[in-house]
């Protein structure tokens, strides 16, 4: 079996922690069980990460950036702006129906480590702004008069789906979050003269 090189350790390693924090918790996973569960030395593993905080970030940021990738993924296939919007809530709301669906990790990390000086709480929070300019943006492009009062309605639909998902489950009420943010999109675009 050929070595591994340093990068696909350290990749490696993110998945294994990515998973584990994802089921469990990052705060109920310790080093331990990534080092034994990769199957990769203590040394190797904290090569790479100096700590649980590092390894913490990582995966955050590693979820962000596979969020925004997935979601833009979606919305190339259409071209208005308004389809673009909803398309991140059908693509969110079909993504909670997945069996290993546990909520959204931003939240999830933000909630784990409320400190804002925690550097996985930055990322959190870095993305959740990142989310709503993007809602904002597309707001803009498709002609709402107030894209940032629809981008704030449109991040609380969103942040709504993965808590009551969560917690009730995806045919609970958050099954109904898409129309809502179709009546929101409808409304607002309504609002500029376009249908």
């Amino acid at each position: 079996m050929a070595r591994r090189t340093a990068e696909e350790n350290r990749r490696h390693v993110l998945a294994v922690a990515s998973r584990l924090y994802y089921q469990r918790g990052v705060r109920a996973v310790g080093m331990d069980l990534v080092v034994k569960e990769s199957g990769v030395g203590n040394a190797t593993v904290y090569r790479q990460f100096p700590n649980k905080e590092a390894l913490a970030t990582a995966y955050t940021q590693e979820r962000a950036d596979a969020w925004f990738a997935r979601m833009r993924q979606a919305c190339d296939r259409v071209d208005d702006p308004r389809e673009k919007m909803l398309t991140i809530f059908t693509t969110v709301i079909e993504e909670t129906e997945a069996p290993t669906f546990r909520g959204c990790p931003m939240l999830n990390t933000h909630t784990e480590f409320p400190d804002p000086e925690h550097s996985a709480n930055r990322v959190a929070v870095t993305h959740e702004q990142r989310v709503r300019e993007w809602m904002r943006d597309l707001a803009a492009d498709a002609g709402a008069p107030d894209p940032e009062q629809l981008a704030d309605e449109l991040i609380l639909v969103l942040n709504g789906i993965y808590v009551t998902a969560t917690v009730l489950g995806p045919q609970g009420p958050a099954r109904r979050a898409g129309e809502l943010a179709r009546r929101l999109v409808r409304a607002a675009c309504e609002e500029s003269g376009r249908p």
